[in-house]
């Protein structure tokens, strides 16, 4: 019995210890120069870029240099079926056009390992169209961060279809700019990773935000939660790939020029190209302008050297194979909870 009360102990003490994470992801990164300023916070936030905004691939590198995690923020339709710009996600677009927008995007931010959607509350509702788009993060390896700006979100029921990671926002910080509203969303935001070990929470490069985070993000620690990258979220298996080391249209064309010397059947029905030949070059051109440019960072707004270059953690070719378990569906991990069926 006494053997049996100390094992109870310790079983409850290890749960005890084990701190809870909290990540909080910083949207709309891009459109100003002042999102530099956000890299000089020394805490692992996670920066979510809007592709095609002027700042966009530099602030992307700025951020992954400086060891931060970065994820494409993919403008998408909203329920006012406004008309974001002409490189959002929409419903009436076909599969090839989908594929197009991302390659295009996933090419200006590069750096990005996963995406999430801006908006989108009226796109992530719908199924076709959210069928393609995660099973396009599936053959790219990348993970996908729900914002959840609908509570009739798919995106739940394809991440599981195509075996992609998903990750579930659960509060926004700062639809309410003043001081009083972000501090009660933070601390909500807190409350919630105590719960249930792990919370995400999303902001925004706002002055109001950032003031805001520079004063209060050393609080968290003392509240006994730990602030982690979104990648810590991820099962442990998961390999980390950038996009610039998951290049589809060069995959694509080498597959498209082996099928024209080598036909096949098979590939007669089923292999056809991405994307017209022209935009395939382009994309390429931008994917390796990525890779190879220099990117500045204003000195006055962030003095801060960068150290070296961060590695995946493990080698591209060992892409992830999540875990199987028969008869019995597992229980809905927190950051999945009200996914749609």
């Amino acid at each position: 019995m006494k053997w049996l009360l100390a094992c109870t102990a310790l079983c409850w003490s290890t749960l005890a210890l084990a701190q809870a994470k909290l990540v909080i992801v910083i949207d709309d990164i891009g459109y100003h120069q002042t999102d530099y300023r956000l890299l000089e916070l020394d805490y692992p936030l996670t920066y979510a870029v809007i592709p095609h905004t002027r700042h966009s691939t530099a602030m992307a590198q700025a951020a992954m240099q400086k060891g931060r995690d970065v994820i494409l923020h993919m403008p998408m339709e909203s329920a006012r079926r406004a008309d974001l710009s002409k490189n959002a996600l929409k419903v009436t677009m076909d599969r090839q056009q989908i594929e197009q927008m991302l390659d295009a995007a996933f090419a200006d931010v590069p750096q990005a390992i996963g995406m999430n959607n801006h908006m989108g509350s009226y796109f992530t509702e719908q199924h076709q169209v959210m069928d393609w788009t995660l099973a396009y993060l599936a053959r790219r390896k990348l993970f996908f961060l729900d914002s959840k700006t609908t509570a009739k979100s798919t995106a739940a029921r394809y991440a599981t279809m195509h075996q992609v990671p998903l990750l579930t926002r659960q509060v926004f910080l700062d639809n309410d700019r003043s001081y009083a509203a972000l501090d009660k969303q933070f601390k909500q935001a807190l409350q919630l990773a105590k719960q249930h070990q792990q919370a995400i929470a999303i902001g925004h490069p706002y002055p109001e935000t950032y003031q805001y985070l520079q004063k209060n993000l050393s609080s968290i620690t003392k509240a006994g939660v730990e602030l982690v990258p979104l990648s810590a979220l991820l099962p442990e298996d998961y390999p980390l790939v950038r996009a610039n080391q998951s290049l589809p249209v060069h995959q694509a064309l080498a597959r498209q020029a082996t099928t024209e010397q080598h036909p096949t059947t098979e590939s007669r029905a089923t292999n056809q190209p991405l994307m017209p030949e022209t935009m395939a070059a382009q994309v390429i051109l931008q994917q390796e302008q990525a890779l190879t440019t220099d990117y500045a960072i204003p000195e006055l707004l962030n003095p801060l050297s960068l150290p070296a270059q961060q590695e995946p953690r493990i080698p591209l070719y060992q892409h992830f194979q999540p875990k199987t378990q028969a008869a019995q569906a597992p229980s809905l991990p927190f950051y999945q909870l009200g996914r749609a069926n």
